[in-house]
């Protein structure tokens, strides 16, 4: 089985958010488990900087069309090998193969997307470019797929393209493809002029096509197109079927359900392991997690709150917007103050929060703690030494921020949607809640502190969700049986 991923970042080449935590992770495991996978991504200023001197020219030159202009790119390639600390290096292996599409103009750029001042005004015509690319350099080395996974709205136009252009291209005749979506908020939605860049003309520009609301949107190509759609977990590929959560696109969703499916994402346990962490003061596991009282100790000294050991202590670590819930936090927090539960946030975000929790933390200086930005030690601690996580967001794709809680002992308190749902059992490794609504947010924190002031009761919740495995290689048996399904099918069709 052959396999490409192809994705506008992963880690540790290059990262803006989860996108390229989760493409990486997937690479790294597939590698580990010895798939035969190629990973494609652009050769972006900030990877060129780090791994310039490790890749090779792959001696081609390509034209990829962009309209009626034609853009000539080169790549660069690797072998990659998973060492014996876990971590991705570019050395010579028997199954990961790694390519850079190189094109100066569209991706030596400070930023992968945009800057402060907004999106990068061609992003449309640099990722028409990177897919088309991509399937060039397939072409021009004779490199075959079974599968072609595609990443997000960035390469979402990769199967219309192969049922168009490449159709009878030989290279591709068993390629089967794959889309993932990892946040339906994100489409690559552009005026209806940059029809022409993509390479089709007005015949695509329609509700089964291209066409969005007056607008082109390059998520609805692949989701109509690809062979298989999935989603970063079963509850969130039911809720995105309905208008609430479909981002406009929960019509066309319905059309492809029968192809539609959710795989929950894993987390790294080499980097998020209470047993061997060298952020927290004290390492500890499920036989000895009472050590954690340690790492809470050190956490209250360092946030100047003056809670006790014996007091409830929540943690808050994620984007600072209202996808994550903080409008009922805000609401709730004075009667939360009142119920005696100290809190801990941390993140970055837009201006309106920040200032908030900032205000929050001077009307309430001994209870509640901010952070604004992000610290990788202060993550780690909180999750090591915070009894509880507050996670209530409006809508949450997968979330990793629950898992990692859980493996580190410290008990989630969720509404129940998307990933949350599938990954926090409720009053058993963690806290959920229905409604988003500050009523719904303070019975769950209610709850929690009743569970928390009973220690046996708390106790036994902490072992039962350091129990759960969230590794990355149960989500990649999971894609692995999705491929070998749609090998399955092709066979069986052309047998």
């Amino acid at each position: 089985m052959k396999i490409a991923l192809v994705s506008a970042e992963a880690f540790p080449f290059s990262k803006t958010g989860g996108l390229g935590d989760v493409v990486g992770a997937l690479f790294k495991e597939f590698i580990k488990s010895g798939l035969d996978v190629t990973l494609f991504l652009p050769f972006h200023r900030t990877t060129k900087e780090k791994f310039y001197n490790s890749v090779t020219d792959s001696g081609i030159v390509y034209g990829a069309q962009i309209g009626t202009v034609t853009c000539f790119g080169a790549a660069r390639s690797a072998k990659v090998k998973v060492d014996s600390e876990d971590n991705l290096l570019i050395e010579p292996s028997k199954n990961g193969n790694l390519f850079f599409i190189e094109h100066n103009d569209f991706f030596d750029r400070a930023e992968l997307y945009g800057t402060n001042y907004g999106e990068y005004l061609d992003n449309a015509e640099r990722f028409v470019f990177f897919s088309r690319a991509v399937l060039e350099v397939c072409r021009l080395l004779d490199l075959r797929f079974d599968i072609i996974h595609c990443h997000d709205w960035h390469t979402s136009l990769i199967p219309l393209y192969l049922k168009t252009f490449y159709r009878e291209t030989h290279q591709f005749e068993n390629t089967k493809t794959v889309l993932t979506i990892h946040n339906l908020g994100y489409q690559g939605i552009f005026p209806k002029q940059k029809l022409e860049v993509t390479g089709f003309g007005w015949e695509m520009f329609h509700m089964d096509g291209l066409e969005f609301y007056g607008m082109v949107n390059f998520l609805k190509a692949g989701i109509f197109n690809a062979d298989s759609v999935t989603t970063v977990s079963p509850t969130y590929a039911k809720e995105i079927l309905n208008p609430e959560y479909g981002f406009g696109l929960d019509g066309v969703l319905r059309k492809i359900k029968d192809k539609l499916t959710g795989i929950i994402n894993g987390i790294d346990y080499k980097i998020w392991d209470p047993e061997k962490d060298y952020y927290i003061v004290k390492n500890y596991g499920r036989k000895n997690f009472h050590e954690k009282l340690k790492n809470k100790e050190d956490l209250i000294k360092l946030s100047g709150i003056k809670c006790s050991l014996e007091h409830p202590l929540i943690g808050f670590i994620g984007r600072m917007a209202s996808q994550k819930g903080l409008d009922i936090v805000f609401e709730a927090m004075p009667h939360l103050v009142e119920m005696g539960v100290y809190f801990i946030f941390e993140g970055t975000g837009e201006d309106y929060y920040e200032n908030r929790i900032i205000e929050f933390q001077k009307i309430y200086p001994s209870t509640v703690s901010a952070y604004i930005g992000f610290d990788e030690a202060l993550a780690h601690k909180i999750y090591g030494g915070a009894d509880g996580l507050l996670v209530p967001s409006r809508y949450e794709p997968c979330g990793l921020s629950q898992l990692i809680a859980m493996r580190y002992g410290t008990l989630p308190i969720c509404r129940k949607t998307g990933g949350l749902a599938d990954t926090v059992e409720d009053g058993i490794t963690g806290f959920l809640f229905n409604e988003y609504s500050s009523k719904d947010l303070i019975s769950a924190v209610s709850r929690f502190t009743e569970a928390f002031y009973n220690k046996e009761r708390f106790s036994k919740m902490i072992y039962e969700a350091m129990t759960r495995d969230f590794s990355w290689s149960n989500s990649c048996k999971k894609y692995f049986e999705l491929y070998e399904g749609l090998i399955n099918e092709r066979n069986t069709s052309t047998g």
